[in-house]
């Protein structure tokens, strides 16, 4: 299996992505970033030979994007989402949150209302800033967790 580096490399030179940069004046994550990070994720997926769902979430934990690759299950259209939502409200991966509600910081934390602790969400994060969120549902929790990270890093690899 490749490694996140070279998924990322491949994955620029498919899309031919201009200089890093958030395309929008007010540093805010947009549709168009968000379809490329979408993007990335499926190209990965694809290499996994999975079929995932992809959410893109901004920094309010409201949904930019939903991604759904074909022949993906019904029920990670709304996994995904969830992941993403509770990634950006709680400004951390989702596997990290499931650890902090079992006698950390989130101590009995439980699923529900938009939380879902389950591996597969990341924020959008650069210099200590939620710019939003990337859920992934499909895999199994390494799969899930290493797809949501790889949308992440190529967001960093994207902006200044």
């Amino acid at each position: 299996m490749k490694t996140i580096d070279e998924l990322l490399c491949e994955v620029a030179k498919k899309l031919n992505v201009p200089p890093p940069v958030l395309d929008d004046p007010q540093n805010k994550l947009t549709l168009s970033l968000a379809k490329e990070i979408a993007y990335a994720v499926e190209c990965a997926a694809e290499r996994m030979d999975l079929r995932a769902v992809i959410a893109v979430y901004n920094d309010g934990a409201n949904p930019v994007l939903l991604h759904a690759m074909d022949d993906s299950y019904i029920a990670s259209a709304r996994i995904a989402q969830d992941k993403a939502y509770t990634a950006a409200a709680l400004k951390m991966p989702t596997h990290e949150a499931l650890k902090e509600s079992r006698g950390g910081a989130f101590d009995g934390l439980t699923n529900g209302n938009g939380i879902l602790l389950l591996g597969g969400g990341y924020p959008l994060m650069r210099n200590g800033k939620l710019y939003g969120s990337v859920g992934v549902s499909g895999g199994t929790k390494e799969q899930d967790i290493a797809l949501a990270k790889l949308g992440a890093e190529y967001f960093n690899h994207r902006i200044k």
